[in-house]
């Protein structure tokens, strides 16, 4: 599986989806991100690991605690598919509009 591939499945999940946008305020720990849920720690620590793999997340241990933040590099290559697919999404948008202002301007 591609590095997209593998960010795309990991974000496939409203679970996974969901603590990577609370981690967007900061870093968490396991509990924290866990309390969110109504699901087990062990089903937590999974959608963790899956991210983990994903290179979403990275994982610090402060004493007992694991801190969870988000990994930056790991969303580069939905941003690099992303950006591929940019000029054709804004030539598009840019036919609409000069369809949609070609039709206002045939207007009485």
């Amino acid at each position: 599986m591609s590095n997209v591939d593998t960010v795309f499945s990991s974000l496939a999940h409203p679970v996974r989806r969901q603590i990577l946008e609370r981690l967007l305020d900061g870093p968490n720990t396991v509990n924290q991100l866990g309390a969110d849920h109504d699901v087990s720690p062990g089903a937590i620590s999974q959608h963790l690991k899956v991210l983990e793999q994903a290179g979403m997340i990275r994982r610090t241990l402060r004493g007992r605690q694991h801190l969870i933040e988000l990994e930056k590099r790991g969303f580069q290559p939905v941003v690099s598919w992303v950006e591929r697919y940019a000029t054709f999404w804004n030539s598009n948008f840019i036919s609409l509009g000069a369809f949609i202002n070609r039709e206002d301007s045939d207007e009485p």
